[in-house]
């Protein structure tokens, strides 16, 4: 039994080499050397033609990054539609002003100073507003 495994092992094997030597390209030949051609004779000048303006091709802008972001709300301009929220230690320690859109200033007036917040950002717009505790 153990003489049929070695043996199906090595048949394996050699099938796989193979395999990948049939599968390379044969190398072409390098061509001769064409022998220099004549030079020609240069063309009159021709008139300058009328530049057509190129048409500038608008990209489209990159969708917004969407991501959540979690800290401590530190500053709140309900009438400014503004927030700032001081993240600690999760990726970053950062402090981040983002304005917020219609459909979260619903949810700040739950919210407070010192509350602790989840907040879904989309570009620099606040998205959606939960309040961890």
């Amino acid at each position: 039994m153990k003489k049929w495994g070695i043996i199906m092992i090595g048949l394996i094997f050699v099938l796989s080499v193979t395999g990948l030597a049939m599968a390379q390209e044969k190398a072409k030949p390098a061509e001769a050397a064409k022998p220099a051609e004549p030079a020609k004779p240069a063309e009159p000048a021709k008139p300058a033609e009328v530049a057509k303006p190129e048409v500038a091709k608008k990209e489209a802008a990159p969708k917004p990054v969407m991501y959540r972001l979690g800290g401590v709300v530190t500053a709140l301009d309900a009438a400014g539609k503004k927030i700032t929220i001081e993240q600690d230690a999760v990726k970053k320690e950062r402090k981040v002003t983002l304005s917020v859109g219609k459909k979260a200033a619903k949810n700040l007036a739950g919210i407070s100073v010192g509350d602790v917040v989840n907040v879904w950002v989309t570009g620099k717009t606040v998205t959606t507003v939960a309040k961890v505790y």
